[in-house]
């Protein structure tokens, strides 16, 4: 006879089965979220992290020979940059018969594991990666005409991302005319489809009020989500309790790559304006696909073949492109998520993940990985992070796009 099921049947079958947790389920296209982003587990409940940032240096400087005359000391400025966590929540329902034909047999958990687990795991996953990279509080995209009654909104060239968008199907969004303040368009709509060459989003619910240069959001992410590096580039007030108007180095650099393709070389330039914030430190780039493959190309058409040239076999490309710019090494990543109009270049040493959980699901009674649900003949699986992006040095990131909003590689 079978052994009587406990509650925690399915936790302790997924400890079975991965004895080291979700951490090996991060999806390939997560960048930031569990891989380049070190996560720092400073929050304790209720309270915020508080660094002390040094914005200039002591100028008590006095000169001249013999009985100089002393003027004064004058203290550096600091001040202190408040850091909270914010919660990000996945609800996942697992039916009954699910549930129980998992408790059979590691089988039969690898079956749900990889029908329903797995998945929230990876949804989880790449929602934090974006998140993480800013899309929560700035948004998916801009659109780029008035929209119609048949419920098709067309994304702008600058703001587009395929892989961003075909991550959205059944997610509600709402249209707004800022990043902040300003108004609602409409209320929530479901992403229904993607079509990647129109660069169209079908949705439903009523969309007829959305015009040109509405930002379109995540439900309830507007003003609420975690702070992601895009914030961080983009912020012109105050940020962490600091102001990046006040203090310059708390701000970030704008490069304007102008109405041309992005080449290397303007990258060198962009990493100069780190440079001159005093940067040296090592620098990661991400730029679209795209743009990636274009200077890719043009990398490739001066290479030279050596020893090691095969007559039958040509393999040529990179994964990556790092070059020296003022500031140190660059490395320059094709990132998925990029909006085809926009790169980012930021310190890795010195950007991380603050908050007091990055990703768990045993949050349930007794360790259990799921939530009894009163009105359906269902469990409910949780996934749960408090976290948000944060960098010791915004003054060495640089976010960059086209003065005309095209795309980077055209």
């Amino acid at each position: 006879m079978a052994a009587a099921n406990t509650p925690t049947t399915l936790a302790s079958r997924l400890k079975e089965v991965y004895p080291d947790g979700p951490s090996s389920l991060v999806p390939a296209c997560n960048e930031l979220f569990g891989k380049r982003l070190e996560f720092r587990k400073d929050l304790e409940a209720g309270k915020k992290v508080v660094f002390d940032v040094q914005l200039s240096n002591e100028q008590g400087f006095s000169v001249g020979t013999g009985d100089v005359t002393l003027l004064g000391a004058v203290a550096q400025t600091s001040a202190s940059a408040e850091v909270s966590g914010v919660s990000v929540i996945l609800q996942s329902n697992v039916s009954y018969d699910a549930i129980t034909r998992a408790k059979t047999s590691k089988q039969a958990f690898v079956s749900f594991n990889n029908s329903k687990y797995i998945p929230a795991a990876e949804s989880f996953r790449t929602r934090g990666e974006l998140l993480a990279m800013g899309y929560g509080r700035q948004g998916l995209g801009v659109l780029s005409a008035d929209d119609d009654a048949a419920g098709g909104l067309t994304i702008s060239v600058g703001s587009w991302s395929p892989a961003l968008w075909l991550t959205m199907l059944g997610a509600t969004i709402q249209s707004f005319t800022a990043v902040s303040g300003g108004s609602q368009h409409d209320g929530d709509m479901v992403v229904t489809g993607v079509d990647v060459l129109t660069r169209v989003i079908t949705v439903s619910g009523t969309s007829t009020a959305q015009a040109t240069g509405d930002i379109l959001f995540l439900k309830g992410h507007r003003g609420a989500a975690p702070v992601g590096l895009m914030d961080i580039a983009k912020n012109t007030g105050v940020l962490h309790n600091i102001s990046a108007a006040t203090y310059a180095l708390w701000a970030a650099n704008k490069y304007d790559v102008g109405t041309s393709a992005l080449t290397l070389g303007k990258l060198l330039l962009a990493s100069a304006m780190a440079s001159n914030k005093g940067c040296k430190e090592p620098l990661t780039a991400f730029v679209p696909n795209n743009a990636f493959v274009a200077m890719v190309s043009d990398q490739a058409a001066l290479r030279q073949y050596g020893a090691n040239y095969n007559s039958k076999k040509a393999e040529t490309g990179f994964e990556s492109i790092v070059f020296s710019g003022a500031c140190g090494p660059v490395e320059v990543i094709p990132y998925m998520f990029a909006k085809e109009g926009e790169f980012i270049m930021f310190p890795e040493r010195y950007t991380y993940l603050i908050g007091s959980c990055e990703m768990e699901n045993s949050i349930a009674k007794d360790g259990d990985i799921l939530f009894d649900l009163e009105s359906t003949a269902a469990k409910q699986l949780r996934w749960f992070g408090d976290f948000t992006t944060f960098c010791e040095r915004p003054g060495w990131i640089v976010y960059g796009n086209r003065s005309d909003n095209l795309a980077l590689h055209t």
